[in-house]
């Protein structure tokens, strides 16, 4: 599985070094010119690079070039307390809306993640939770050796991954809301491109870790015993 390239880039022209703004700066000023770029987008400052930053990284010979490279569209532009990069905006996403576009995005995730949740768990018990979930066994040659077998690998949450049904019962034993958890679990793993050799593992750890509801022991009680029923119905 190849892993998603979510760096940010930055749009110039490959006729840039030869425009005449250009072609007169000192290495420093042609460096320092797509440095603040770099930096202007990482920093989503729409731009602007305060006067302090400017002054520590580039020095201020270096921004007077910036700013006097062309009479009337120089590449920086002197304003209160630093500068701006000229016509910004016109080639790069401003942050209002990068933060839209990650808003959206985060939404989407988590709703599917819910949506993904409410089903599996409608069907969960299907499958016993399987005894086979170690990391790491021994195996036994025909000669009677002992030895190690490899670990296995880190992996991203496989697509038919689905809850066991240890972790409906634990999870109701610790009175947390199962089907809210997984929800949440996906929109975790699927935002920090979480790995795992043991997603079985991993997710009854989650639920050790999560906050119980605010159900009463009975109330607990009673789910833990609805939940065993509906599995023993599953599995006959």
């Amino acid at each position: 599985m190849t892993k998603k390239d979510d760096r940010l880039f930055a749009p110039f022209s490959i006729e840039l070094d030869e425009h005449p703004k250009f072609v007169g700066l000192s290495d420093a000023a042609f460096r320092a010119f797509f440095e603040a770029v770099f930096y202007s987008r990482r920093r989503l400052t729409d731009g602007f690079l305060d006067e302090r930053v400017v002054l520590r990284r580039w020095g201020a010979e270096v921004a007077a070039e910036l700013t006097s490279n062309d009479p009337e569209r120089p590449s920086w532009v002197r304003v209160d307390n630093g500068w701006r990069i000229h016509d910004f905006e016109l080639h790069h996403p401003l942050r209002a809306y990068i933060e839209e576009k990650r808003a959206a995005i985060s939404a989407k995730r988590s709703e599917a993640g819910k949506q993904g949740a409410a089903k599996r768990w409608q069907k969960d018990g299907k499958a016993q939770a399987s005894d086979s979930s170690e990391t790491e066994t021994e195996t036994t040659t025909p000669k009677g050796v002992v030895r190690a077998s490899r670990r296995k690998p880190e992996i991203p949450m496989p697509d038919d991954w689905t809850p066991k049904p240890a972790h409906v019962a634990y999870a109701a034993e610790r009175g947390v809301d199962g089907r809210h958890e997984e929800g949440q679990f996906r929109a975790w793993a699927a935002s920090k491109d979480a790995r795992y050799r043991d997603w079985d593992a991993a997710f009854r750890g989650w639920l050790g870790r999560a906050n119980p509801s605010k159900a009463t022991p009975t109330q607990r009680a009673q789910r833990t015993v609805m939940l065993a029923t509906e599995l023993q119905e599953i599995e006959q």
